[in-house]
């Protein structure tokens, strides 16, 4: 069926000497692959660099299988072309490290509007800031609302937080995060939004613990979660 989406780019990969596989999460469809023949050539070889970053917002016009496989698309265009995230090294290092969470965290080949529409809202938001050190940890955190493991906050003051159960407790046992300080900063966030996340004042250690938290959180909720690579290039540029 030809389908006109919108999408983000999630990675791509060399398919040949001259083309590309592009992985993609649409709106229609969720996760899509497509076939780019000839993408790494000559004028197009240069556009597609720039047309395929990390979680560049895309419309695609192309045949959709109904099984997954490789789609061909007709005509491909930045739908929301970003003003600074490709001109900033620390915007394109956050976008890095969170385009290899999605790709590991997103499998789903169907629809998901609320989904799609919190991350493409997210990522414009993020496009147009210019206090940012704290946006990948809230990002990550309202992106469990979406997956289906948002920390359970009704009892909020309770000392630790069990990984597992994804709630707060004053017990001890394995899967629980007991670092008072982390757990501490880890609570200010619940609750927050993006105008609001610079005001939680966080120091750059705490950022860190934090964001490894998170990490162990992702990987005990979702089976075959990778850790990201790009993670520790993200530590020492919030260091």
């Amino acid at each position: 069926m030809l389908v006109t989406t919108e999408a983000l780019v999630l990675s791509k990969t060399n398919y040949s000497e001259t083309s590309l596989i592009v992985r993609c999460y649409t709106q229609t469809d969720g996760i899509k692959s497509y076939i780019i023949k000839g993408g790494k050539q000559g004028r197009n070889g240069k556009k597609n660099i720039a047309l395929f970053q990390p979680l560049h917002q895309l419309e695609i016009t192309a045949h959709h299988k109904s099984s997954s496989g490789l789609s061909i698309p007709k005509s491909i265009k930045l739908s929301k072309p970003y003003q600074t995230i490709p001109y900033a090294m620390d915007k394109i290092a956050v976008v890095l490290f969170l385009s290899e969470v999605l790709s590991s965290a997103l499998r789903e080949e169907e629809a998901n509007t609320s989904l799609f529409q919190y991350l493409t809202n997210s990522l414009s938001w993020f496009d147009m800031q210019d206090n940012l050190a704290n946006f990948h940890i809230l990002f990550l955190l309202s992106l469990t609302k979406h997956l289906g493991f948002y920390p359970d906050v009704r009892d909020k003051e309770q000392p630790y937080f069990d990984m597992e159960n994804g709630c707060f407790t004053s017990r001890k046992s394995s899967h629980i995060q007991d670092d008072i300080t982390t757990i501490s900063v880890f609570k200010a966030f619940l609750g927050t939004n993006f105008d609001t996340v610079s005001e939680v004042l966080v120091s750059s250690k705490e950022r860190k613990q934090l964001l490894e938290l998170l990490m162990q959180y992702y990987q005990i909720h979702l089976q075959g979660f990778s850790r990201p690579k790009s993670l520790n290039i993200l530590h020492e540029i919030y260091s």
